[in-house]
């Protein structure tokens, strides 16, 4: 066996293997020095931050803060590291007010064998205090409505923003601007519209702590239509005289009025009444005012209650007819004291041509209540002329001889 191991040269050729074995293990372990391994914007974790949140507070600068650092060890270990096992934790439990704040942080790992420089030894964070506050909106109008139509009022609800925001945001805010064009509006109209946060210098305001109870705000406008609309009025005639035979004037004959859209644009007219003229004719009253009564809905705009009604007759005239008594209807009772007077509205043309024949007489009475001496008796009458009316009522004064009443009983 031995003299096997001489010719083959095992001895040698072992001592070959041991020596290269031995060299492999220098060479390694010549190579697996202590190293460092630089990480730079690795996050930080915050604890503690419950504290802040019961105190009102809130992280407004550095919530995200990274931090810069070695790790220290074998270039084996360092080799395909694995970061997701290191952690950079900062504690703000101790945060009790608004403020600028370094906070010293920590370094933790699992990994055996390796150890950490910070190259930045604090993380900077600035904290403030959340609060809120009512803003109030301001509107701007834009644009000019259409001729014809009136914005009569307007109502923003809500009326104010409630704002929620660190204070140091907050002081900022002055105002919540809101805009709308009325160019197209022409019906009381719903809209729901945006704002904008402003500063003093009138710049928005913009931060990702803040909110709000509301993004938009709903405007109700009330549009009125105006416009100027004629007066009528209804006329009743009298006889022969119609609404043709006088002329009639209204002060005002139209007014400017405003209202609803839905009503204003239906309205051709506003009616102020209606008149007879027997009454105009018979009290002679030729200048009256009538009260201005607007449909629901509808305003003037210069707060007309009464139109004042001129009529003028035209060429219609007050004339007489007399009747002598001996054209009077005759009885054996009685004698007439005078003759009778009728009045009559007539055409101007016409009036030349009055006589007794013009109207007809019907004297009403009662034997049983007739006196002697004299008594007075209603008179009906009518007009046989179409061309006239009869104005008013008549009585006619009779004298009953003394002793006449007994010879007719």
């Amino acid at each position: 066996m031995m003299e096997w191991m001489r010719k083959n040269d095992v001895f040698t050729r072992l001592l070959s293997l041991l020596c290269a074995v031995g060299l492999w293990f220098y060479v390694v372990n010549s190579k697996d020095v202590e190293n460092e391994l630089p990480v730079s914007q690795f996050p930080v974790e915050f604890t503690g931050v419950e504290m802040l949140s019961n105190n009102d507070l809130i992280i407004i600068e550095g919530a995200r803060s990274t931090v810069a650092f070695e790790i220290k060890g074998k270039t084996s270990k360092l080799s395909g590291i694995d970061l997701d096992l290191v952690r950079a934790s900062a504690d703000l439990s101790s945060i009790h007010s608004p403020g600028t704040y370094d906070i010293k942080y920590q370094i933790s790992t699992s990994i055996p064998g390796i150890s950490f420089n910070k190259l930045i030894t604090s993380v900077r964070i600035v904290v403030d205090r959340m609060a809120t506050k009512s803003v109030p909106v301001e509107l701007t109008l834009g644009g000019k409505m259409a001729d014809g139509y009136v914005l009569d009022s307007y109502a923003l609800k809500p009326d104010a923003i409630t704002v929620t925001a660190p204070q140091s945001v907050l002081d900022t805010i002055v105002s919540a601007k809101a805009a709308y064009d009325i160019s197209s509006l022409e019906e009381t109209s719903v809209a729901t519209i945006g704002y904008a946060l402003l500063d003093a210098e009138g710049n928005e305001v913009k931060s990702s702590y803040m909110s709000v109870n509301t993004p938009s705000v709903e405007l109700t406008m009330s549009v009125r239509q105006s416009g100027e609309i004629p007066l009528v009025l209804n006329i009743n005639d009298y006889g022969f005289i119609t609404a043709d035979d006088v002329d009639i004037k209204m002060e005002p004959e139209s007014i400017k009025v405003k209202g609803s859209p839905e009503i204003v644009s239906t309205l051709n007219h506003i009616d102020i009444g209606t008149i007879n003229l027997e009454t105009v004719f018979e009290n002679e009253e030729f200048e009256f005012e009538l009260p201005l009564i607007l449909p629901n809905g509808i305003s003037t705009e210069a707060e007309i209650t009464k139109v004042k009604v001129t009529i003028d007759p035209k060429d219609i005239e007050k004339a007489t007819v007399k009747i002598a008594a001996e054209n009077l209807p005759q009885s054996e009772m009685f004698t007439y004291v005078s003759d009778l007077s009728i009045d009559v509205w007539a055409e101007k043309n016409h009036v030349g041509s009055l006589n007794a024949n013009s109207v007809n007489i019907e004297v009403s009475f009662d034997s049983d209540s007739l006196q002697e001496g004299f008594n007075e008796l209603p008179v009906k009458v009518t007009a046989l002329d179409s061309k006239i009316n009869v104005i008013g009522g008549y009585t006619v004064v009779v004298d009953v001889p003394e002793g006449s009443l007994s010879n007719n009983h």
